[in-house]
């Protein structure tokens, strides 16, 4: 990735613990299961916002995707719709949705 992501308040990147960034992508796989869109996608956790349960993920097409787990450690009873999920195609895209909800817990 060329672009570089603000991490605005309360958003912040996993890299700042290994250990959440680790039990994120845990739960992240059991939820994601073959129906879900993110699937064939191998979706890798890079940040979270403290606000809620929302979780930046880094897919394999180099696109991104804010998802809302839901943590319960299994996939969904409708695991195509859940967890909820926005791909975002472009870094900027992405930035501007950061913003947008940084700005809105501020």
């Amino acid at each position: 990735m060329d672009e570089k992501i603000n991490w605005i308040e309360p958003w912040w990147h996993l890299n700042e613990n290994a250990k959440i960034k680790a039990s994120i992508q845990k739960e992240l796989e059991s939820e994601v299961g073959p129906k879900h869109p993110l699937w064939q996608l191998k979706p890798v956790a890079i940040a979270k916002t403290d606000a809620n349960d929302d979780v930046i993920v880094q897919l394999n097409d180099g696109r991104f995707a804010c998802v809302h787990l839901v943590w319960h450690g299994k996939i969904d009873a409708y695991p195509d719709k859940f967890p909820s999920s926005i791909i975002f195609d472009t870094v900027q895209s992405l930035q501007t949705y950061i913003t947008e909800k940084a700005d809105g817990y501020s």
